[in-house]
């Protein structure tokens, strides 16, 4: 049982079985009740015919006495009359020795209409009573007609009795009909079900059957489908991450253990030795820089990083920046062009937009030829607020402005190699803007340099995460 507890097939055949049944025994009494209502009524009516007949019938003696014409025997013997004084005196029954079997009449005074009733004689027979008052030649007379209502409880036997035969084969073929139409229903969950079964690491392409795409199953096919889409890509990207990353750090622990087998070939000047430590030192740092960034990466994935926004003057956050990097340009005789102001501070995490601005500057210091001018211009427009570094270096191709900001890749990795770069730098300088709101995007130029745009919105800035 507890199998089918589990079992949805199970439980919606329960239900609809159980729903029907209610259903069916709901209608079933209403129509009973109904069918009881029509014949009593019928049968109200054949009293009121009788009562019109008999009071034609009716004839008073010179004594006193009541009379009816009997002339037509059959209809008499069918009924049961009795005809009673207003005092309560019987003064005519139909049926003198069975009528003993009746309750009496007594006088009522409130008689003034037809009235119904059914009652039991005292041997168990159901009847039904019509009283009615009438004044015949002078005479006040109050009728009472009887007929039996055992043929209305006879037909009523009948109906329940068809009901008691129908109603469980209706259950039956309710059961059997809701069972096999919750397996065609529940089909194409079943085959889901074994699709997914069979989808791994190693197969991930593949997807579940979508039977029909406009029903609930074939959107939670297509749902699953895309949800696959999402677990593939990442599990790409993820794969892709890995064997980059060991690419990464392959090549300066390849020239670390170079470098050090040829200088312990055979002995050096110290002055060697020292250029040695130095190259040594400088993989090394290359390669901390890359550990850095991945573990930055690596926490951003994780959503462990905490904001910590703090009221932000944008111009003077850049300035300090471009201060802090300033001797990285000066190598290239690169100088920085600050241009625009703010009107008010922003609430952002200062330290994550440092980290932000000193990726896209080293970036333009990088690829930005030798005596180059790098501009940084703030603009403010309604409510957002815009900040664009422009580089004087070769324009990035169309096919590469959304790639660029992919982890490890390159548009030149010889390059990007040759000047320290790993190719992380504009991935965490995207992640570090669009965590807090922001948007970070690429636009060429037409012949030379291109422009890093950092747009925040006032209305949409996060406070916390």
């Amino acid at each position: 049982m507890d199998l089918h507890k589990k079992n949805v097939r199970f439980r919606l055949t329960l239900w609809y079985t159980v729903t029907l049944t209610v259903i069916l025994l709901l209608y079933a009494g209403i129509t009973l009740f109904m069918t009881w209502l029509n014949l009593s009524h019928s049968l109200d009516r054949h009293l009121e015919k009788d009562y019109e007949v008999i009071e034609e019938m009716v004839e008073i003696g010179p004594d006193g006495r009541v009379h009816i014409d009997e002339d037509d025997r059959s209809f008499l013997e069918e009924r049961w009359i009795e005809i009673w004084s207003p005092d309560g005196n019987l003064l005519y029954n139909s049926r003198p020795f069975s009528g003993r079997d009746l309750p009496p009449w007594h006088p009522d005074s409130n008689l003034y209409e037809m009235t119904f009733r059914s009652l039991t004689t005292r041997s168990g027979v159901r009847m039904r009573e019509l009283v009615a008052r009438a004044n015949i030649e002078g005479h006040d007379l109050v009728f009472r007609l009887f007929r039996s209502e055992e043929g209305i409880y006879g037909e009523l036997r009948k109906f329940i009795l068809l009901l008691l035969i129908a109603l469980p084969l209706a259950m039956l073929a309710a059961a059997w009909g809701g069972y096999w139409l919750a397996g065609r229903l529940l089909a194409p969950l079943g085959r889901m079900t074994r699709k997914a079964r069979q989808i791994g690491d190693r197969n991930l392409h593949e997807r579940l059957p979508v039977d029909n795409p406009s029903d609930e199953m074939g959107r939670l096919a297509i749902t699953f489908n895309e949800l696959l889409d999402r677990i593939q890509d990442a599990f790409e990207r993820l794969r892709q991450f890995t064997y980059d990353a060991a690419h990464e750090l392959r090549t300066p622990l390849t020239a670390i253990r170079s470098t050090g087998e040829v200088a312990l070939q055979e002995p050096q000047e110290p002055d060697t030795y020292r250029e040695i430590i130095g190259s040594i030192l400088e993989e090394n740092n290359r390669l901390t820089n890359l550990v850095n960034s991945l573990l930055f990466l690596s926490r951003a994935d994780s959503g462990t990083f905490s904001l910590r926004p703090e009221t932000t003057d944008l111009r003077e956050l850049v300035e300090q920046t471009a201060d802090l990097i300033q001797p990285l340009a000066e190598e290239k005789q690169q100088e920085f062009l600050i241009e625009g102001q703010l009107r008010a501070p922003l609430l952002l995490d200062k330290t994550l937009l440092r980290q932000a601005l000193l990726n896209l500057l080293d970036n333009a210091i990088k690829y930005g030829p030798p005596g180059s001018t790098i501009r940084i211009t703030l603009q403010e427009e309604e409510d957002t607020v815009r900040l664009d570094v422009t580089d004087e270096g070769s324009p990035i191709p169309e096919a590469y402005t959304e790639k660029i900001f992919e982890r490890f890749f390159r548009v030149d990795a010889s390059r990007s190699k040759e000047s320290g770069g790993s190719g992380l730098g504009l991935a965490i300088a995207r992640w570090a803007v669009e965590v807090q709101g922001g948007e970070l995007f690429v636009t060429p130029g037409k012949e030379k340099g291109n422009t890093f745009t950092i747009r925040f919105s006032r209305r949409t800035q996060t406070s916390s995460v």
